[in-house]
């Protein structure tokens, strides 16, 4: 079949204290038939076994943003992420080649924030985009979320492939193992490899030309002094509400003396990581996005 998937890999433990991805691919690993299909084969791996050892983030630096074209090219950086990016490359890519060895990947992440289930894509592949479909259409309560954020050239694990997606699911702190986290994830993996079991043997019984998303619009830092310390906080109506509808005046942060500071853009967002533990270090309050219905005939 045209455009059939030969390869998918899973990934986990790409930021060593995010648990749910760590011990799910340990339980794959135990066990390749859960993650078994007739028509593709179906791999799974750890991504950074010095982040995990230490139930850190990274090592030296965050591995989830090491695979643009450019950094995997240059000899010169020689962090432990690094090393480890251009190894994974090789192992899963290359990156940008025709004959990469995965077709598909799906990598695996928890955040802090309140975002339920999540797809993160930065792709443009279509069949990347139908898999998200499918998986929406049967999980209702699944987020689909464009990121266009941080990085150049999506130097994300989950741009390495030709196709593929980060999976968000939270809220969880750091470092923690959540059955219902765990669950949820599982979920999303297997209804993703059951949509291309039914693609690769033709068996898919609708067609996806649309889907609704949030779109990227603009990261937000908390409110800053001069000297660079926060001076505001996320406020209590925004806090643990994920993907919540914000309009001109409404509360984004509260000032340490109690005066909240509003949200003052004329388009309506929703806001999405918001209070990401991970992202203080970035810079970053939360995502702004917009709420879309968009086609998939592209």
């Amino acid at each position: 079949m045209q455009n059939s998937i030969k390869k998918i890999a899973i990934t986990g433990g790409t930021h060593g204290n995010e648990l749910t991805g760590v011990y799910l691919i340990n339980k794959f690993t135990t066990n390749p038939k859960i993650i078994h299909r007739d028509s593709f084969k179906t791999i799974s791996m750890h991504t950074n076994l010095g982040a995990m050892k230490q139930c850190t983030r990274y090592v030296d630096k965050d591995l989830n943003r090491t695979f643009s074209k450019a950094a995997l090219a240059d000899d010169t950086l020689t962090s432990y992420e690094d090393k480890l990016a251009k190894e994974i490359n090789q192992k899963i890519g290359p990156k940008g080649s025709k004959d990469s060895n995965i077709d598909f990947i799906m990598d695996l992440h928890t955040t802090t924030s309140s975002m339920g289930l999540s797809i993160c894509i930065s792709s443009t592949d279509k069949l990347t985009w139908q898999a998200a479909a499918y998986a929406k259409d049967k999980l209702p309560e699944l987020n689909i979320f464009r990121w266009q954020g941080d990085t150049d050239d999506a130097a994300f694990v989950s741009s390495i492939p030709p196709r593929g997606f980060t999976i968000e699911v939270g809220p969880i702190p750091q470092g923690v193992l959540r059955a219902d986290v765990f669950i949820g994830t599982e979920n999303i993996v297997h209804t993703v490899l059951d949509f291309f079991e039914l693609h690769n043997t033709g068996k898919l019984d609708k067609h996806y030309d649309s889907v609704e998303i949030y779109d990227y619009k603009k990261l937000v830092d908390f409110p800053r002094n001069e000297s660079g310390d926060i001076v505001a906080m996320i406020h209590p109506d925004l806090q643990d509400d994920g993907y919540k509808k914000i309009d001109k005046g409404d509360p984004l942060f509260m000032t340490l003396d109690g005066e909240s500071v509003n949200y003052q853009d004329e388009d309506t967002a929703h806001a999405l990581f918001v209070n990401e533990a991970a992202y203080y270090e970035k810079g970053f309050a939360m995502c702004l996005t917009e709420k879309k219905l968009i086609s998939l005939e592209f």
